[in-house]
C-alpha cells in the first residue's frame, strides 16, 4: 500500500472517530436530557426512571437554592411544590410516578428548568418538569 493512502486512509479513520467521539460527549454532556446511552450504561441499580434520576440526575429533584413558585410570593398557597412529572405527555400526580416506570421502556428523559418549564406548560410548573418519553410513545 503507498504510503499516501495509508496516511489518507488514517487521517479518515481519525476523523470518523473524533465525530463519533464528538457526538457522544455532547448528549451526555446534556445535564438537562437522559438518553437511552447514559441509561444503559448507568448500571445495575437502575431499574426504574426514579432510580436513573437518583442515581444520574439528583440536581432534577431539588431546584436551584432560593427559588419559589412565582404564584406563592405572597403565600398564597399558589404555585408548584415539587418538579411536575410528564410521561409520555401525560401529567402524573407526584414525583413518586417515575417510580412506575421500568428503566428499560424509556427512549429519552428531559428536564425544564423554571422558566423553560413555565413556557412550555404554563403556571404550575415553577419548580420544574420531568419528562419522559418510553417506546410506548413512540409507537
Amino acid at each position: 500500500m503507498p504510503k499516501t493512502v495509508r496516511t489518507l486512509a488514517l487521517l479518515l479513520a481519525g476523523l470518523a472517530l473524533a465525530a463519533t467521539t464528538a457526538e457522544a460527549q455532547r448528549t451526555r454532556g446534556d445535564r438537562n436530557k437522559l438518553t437511552r446511552t447514559e441509561l444503559d450504561e448507568g448500571g445495575s441499580t437502575i431499574v426504574t426512571a426514579r432510580d436513573a434520576v437518583r442515581v444520574l440526575r439528583p440536581q432534577w429533584l431539588q431546584p436551584a437554592f432560593g427559588r419559589i413558585a412565582s404564584s406563592n410570593v405572597r403565600d398564597e398557597g399558589g404555585g408548584a411544590r415539587s418538579v411536575v412529572v410528564y410521561i409520555d405527555g401525560m401529567r402524573q400526580p407526584d414525583v413518586e410516578s417515575l417510580a412506575t416506570v421500568p428503566v428499560l421502556k424509556i427512549v429519552e428523559m428531559r428536564y425544564l428548568d423554571q422558566n423553560r418549564g413555565v413556557q412550555m406548560h404554563g403556571p404550575g410548573h415553577e419548580m420544574g418538569v420531568i419528562e419522559v418519553t418510553t417506546v410506548d410513545k413512540r409507537k
